[in-house]
């Protein structure tokens, strides 16, 4: 690699441009043919000189007209077909004719396919063209859309005269009673299921009230005894540590739907007996204690059978 390769990346050899081998456009190049045979513009924007303006000296007044090549012409007069008459004796002589006679068909072939590719880029151009002119045409759509809806836009006056919200069809809104009909139901049930738990544990808890005063002096009786008070005194450290027990009965009650560590039923038993639950889960597990039973004593029949023939 010698010096000045940077400008070529660093590379040791570059191919040259792809040059085309027909230098002017042929005769099925339909687009360059209507466009040179359209009439020039004139005027400002226009091609030429005004009357009154010389052109320049070395130049034409007027541009040279563009010719237009057939490829099977140009073929016939660079590598037309040899005379006849003349005829090969000497081996030299024959490989100068096959020579000539590829270099000739080379040549025709190549300019052809050079027509070809010409043809089929300008039918891509074209295709390109359509396909951005279609993608603006869409652009411009959309863009002068977004302007006539800037242009609907209401004005602050009939905003504030206007209703804020839009009125509810027939449909939503006997959609809309229904939920609040639901939600206004849904709530007096929780609230009259929360009152009937604490019925069902004051109900339980009324075991306990003093309600007259006979129960009043026998439980102070019994509460300021002397082995009571001893009693109290030496067990004060397990009342202590039933106090810290507490919340593993509150938690035992919530997980069975008991009271007082289970010695009372709770709110959800008494609603599962309410609604049936309860009453089938006991019918199942009768039926499953009777099953249970009529299969064991099947069993121990079949075994005492089995002893007695053993015996005899």
């Amino acid at each position: 690699m010698g010096k000045g390769v940077a400008k070529f990346g660093f590379k040791s050899g570059i191919l040259p441009v792809t040059r085309s081998i027909l230098k002017k456009p042929t005769m099925k190049q339909t687009s360059k043919l209507q466009e040179t045979r359209a009439p020039k513009p004139k005027g400002i924007n226009g091609v030429g000189y005004a009357d009154n303006i010389k052109h320049p000296a070395g130049s034409h007044r007027n541009p040279p007209e563009v010719k237009f090549i057939d490829v099977e012409e140009l073929i016939e007069k660079t590598v037309p077909h040899p005379k006849k008459g003349k005829i090969a004796t000497t081996p030299n002589q024959l490989t100068k004719q096959r020579m000539a006679e590829i270099r000739r068909e080379y040549l025709s072939e190549s300019l052809r396919k050079e027509e070809q590719r010409i043809l089929k880029q300008e039918r891509l151009m074209l295709k390109r063209q359509e396909l951005l002119h279609a993608e603006r045409q869409q652009h411009l759509k959309k863009v002068n859309q977004n302007r006539s809806s800037d242009l609907t836009v209401p004005m602050l006056e009939d905003l504030i005269k206007g209703p804020l919200m839009r009125p509810r069809t027939a449909e939503e809104q006997k959609l809309v009673d229904l939920k609040r009909k639901y939600n206004r139901e849904l709530i007096e049930f929780k609230s009259k299921e929360r009152k009937f738990a604490d019925l069902v544990s004051l109900y339980n808890a009324a075991n306990c009230f003093i309600v007259t005063e006979k129960q009043l002096t026998e439980k102070i009786e019994e509460l300021f005894t002397n082995d009571n008070v001893e009693y109290m005194k030496k067990n004060l450290h397990v009342t202590l540590a039933n106090r810290a027990s507490f919340g593993d009965q509150s938690v035992t009650d919530s997980l069975y739907g008991t009271l007082a560590n289970g010695l009372h039923d709770g709110f959800p038993i008494i609603k599962d007996f309410l609604t049936g639950e309860l009453n089938e889960g006991l019918s199942e597990s009768k039926q499953n204690i009777e099953k249970a039973a009529t299969e064991s004593s099947q069993s121990a029949s079949s075994n005492s059978g089995s002893t007695n023939q053993i015996t005899q």
